[in-house]
């Protein structure tokens, strides 16, 4: 019996220029917004800081998640196949550190390692090797994708541990619901089969419920989101203060918002202005049209996201572009919802936008990777394959060793 052919290695070609454009619009939104809130924030750090230390820091994150970008963007991304396993045990080792001195609390959760000075949260790191070792183990387990002992339950106690981590240990109920949903919509696209994917969301739904229960505060956001009313006293509002702010801030901006720096509700009004809440101070600076083109930026770059995975070479980059776009997609879906009042608060950043470091350079990582991978579509390999054929009579062979053609004369 012969051998199958394999295809052969697709042409490298431009990367998305597009998503990149659209990435750096979020990013240049981000910093504007952290630029006119920063002096206003920074008076509650009087003595211990200057009046645009939340700016500065931005900067910083900003610039060592662009190099992370670039670099990221020039490692082969097939690559990360092989680093996968070390990738995740290094999530493991900066979850595990959150049971040791070098933990950080903020605002009764530990989600945080403080290094010094520096300062990591573990379950952001986690949400991109998570994706990048999943997409390996689907690769490598094709066979067994649609069998319930051999693929459904190992996936389900893979994630079920890394959510019982960040949901019960380190009470961050937003970034479980991003990392089941994201996981799970790539086993779907790896070839889950609907009588188990039925299965698999009605187990999460299950421990979702669990999760929600074990904590009384938890329960209490469920309460007040399903009862919300903001006509009550600040004393009276309890959980739904936030939202209620963020709603006055939303609803105060009108079409075109009070202005760039104009805001009130971050003179101590809204809770988590620079981080959480920042999309209701871009409804009120921005009004509904500021809010309307950042939704339509984040459905641009998703968008993108999904047609690389669509025109991706392989099964692993397909699984992995999937992941990053499903993620970027469900963070911001439950942190503009959630300010919104369309869904219960639960405490995420917005990514590219948010102030914050791990967050912003994770995401950016994220972005690195996917430009990788859309160096490497099949469409466009194709298309740029046409153009120089057009113009070039000459033969075209294919150096293995790196995916390029290369020109030879007859």
């Amino acid at each position: 019996m012969s051998k199958p052919t394999q295809a052969a290695p697709v042409r490298a070609h431009h990367p998305d220029y597009l998503m990149a454009l659209g990435v750096f619009a979020l990013l240049a939104i981000g910093l504007v917004l952290i630029y006119s809130i920063s002096p206003i924030l920074s008076q509650s750090l009087a003595g211990k800081a200057g009046k645009n230390y939340y700016f500065v820091n931005q900067i910083q994150y900003l610039l060592l998640g662009l190099v992370a970008w670039a670099v990221v963007s020039r490692i082969p991304y097939q690559a990360w196949k092989r680093w996968a396993p070390w990738l995740m045990g290094f999530s493991i080792l900066l979850l595990l550190l959150l049971f040791t001195p070098l933990r950080y609390s903020s605002l009764g959760a530990t989600r945080w390692v403080k290094f010094g000075p520096v300062t990591m949260q573990p379950a952001e790191i986690l949400k991109f090797s998570l994706i990048v070792y999943l997409a390996a183990w689907f690769e490598r387990r094709a066979s067994d994708l649609r069998s319930f002992w051999d693929g459904v339950l190992p996936f389900l106690l893979m994630v079920g541990l890394a959510s019982f981590v960040i949901v019960v240990l380190q009470k961050d109920m937003g970034t479980m619901l991003v990392v089941v949903a994201s996981t799970i919509g790539m086993y779907f696209i790896a070839g889950l089969s609907w009588k188990h994917l039925v299965a698999v969301l009605g187990i999460a739904l299950v421990a979702g419920l669990f999760a929600i229960a074990a904590f009384p505060h938890r329960v209490d956001r469920i309460t007040t989101f399903t009862h919300l009313n903001c006509e009550q006293s600040a004393a009276a509002l309890g959980n739904n203060y936030q939202v209620c702010q963020a709603l006055l801030a939303v609803g105060s901006g009108g079409i075109v918002g009070v202005g760039l720096g104009h805001s009130i509700q971050v003179y101590g009004y809204l809770p988590e202005a620079a981080n959480d809440s920042i999309f209701a101070i871009i409804g009120e600076e921005f009004g509904i049209i500021g809010a309307l083109v950042v939704v339509g930026l984040f459905g641009f770059v998703v968008y993108r996201g999904f047609l690389i995975a669509m025109e991706a070479p392989d099964v692993f980059s397909r699984l992995v572009a999937v992941g990053i776009s499903l993620w970027l997609l469900f963070q911001a879906v439950i942190n503009i919802g959630a300010m919104l009042a369309i869904l219960p608060l639960t405490g995420i950043p917005l990514p590219f936008i948010s102030y914050g470091g791990t967050s912003l350079v994770i995401s950016l990582v994220g972005i690195g990777v996917l430009m990788q991978i859309s160096r490497y579509t099949v469409k466009e390999a194709t298309h740029a394959d046409s153009r120089e054929r057009r113009g070039n009579r000459r033969t075209h062979l294919t150096d293995s060793s790196y995916g390029r053609r290369v020109n030879v004369p007859r």
